[in-house]
């Protein structure tokens, strides 16, 4: 692959705010749902409006606000729900977060506060993503292995490394879907 092609992927990369921004403003008592919405487009690729917010509080997946502000929880709630919601349908979602902390209505019964959980999740996702330039790289080893034998045009060979390698990064992201699917499907809640 060549620099440009990864140069497109640096800047992909770049434009992505780390997790961890969001976590000052957990520290708040709580937050509007404009701000909410907010941060939740500072740090997710996921779009989100106050509509979505607002249709799972309507669905049950998140407690009514107070006075029209929500937690600090709920808004950590809020955060992991929308970054996994392209991945895994809601009820799906809410199996998982309620596989840790049982009703998402009620904090009593958290086993760990959602936001020390979005905490670590967004420390973990974060390094993890520091890593992908290396991934990368082992990728577009792979790539150029895989056409090492194959005679085409220099332009040609370009279009066929790109899409090998949007091609594999679609196929590891849906192989990552399926074992997280896998294994969720196999949690007792």
């Amino acid at each position: 692959m060549n620099v440009k092609h990864l140069q497109a992927i640096r800047n992909v990369l770049n434009d992505l705010e780390p997790k961890q921004k969001a976590l000052p403003y957990l520290e708040l008592d709580s937050m509007m749902l404009a701000q909410v919405v907010e941060v939740a487009k500072r740090v997710s690729q996921n779009d989100i409006n106050p509509t979505h917010v607002q249709n799972w509080v309507r669905r049950k997946y998140l407690p009514n606000p107070l006075r029209r502000k929500y937690s600090r929880e709920q808004v950590a709630n809020i955060l992991l729900i929308n970054d996994l919601r392209d991945i895994l349908s809601l009820e799906e979602v809410s199996q998982l977060l309620g596989y840790v902390n049982q009703s998402l209505l009620d904090t009593s019964d958290d086993r760990i506060n959602p936001t020390k959980l979005y905490r670590y999740y967004s420390e973990t996702f974060d390094c993890t993503q520091m890593d992908w330039e290396k991934s990368l790289r082992e990728l577009e080893k792979e790539v150029e292995q895989t056409l090492s034998e194959d005679e085409m045009p220099e332009d040609d060979r370009e279009k066929v490394e790109t899409t090998l390698v949007i091609l594999n990064l679609l196929a590891r992201a849906n192989l990552y879907k399926q074992i997280a699917k896998r294994w969720l499907n196999s949690l007792e809640t």
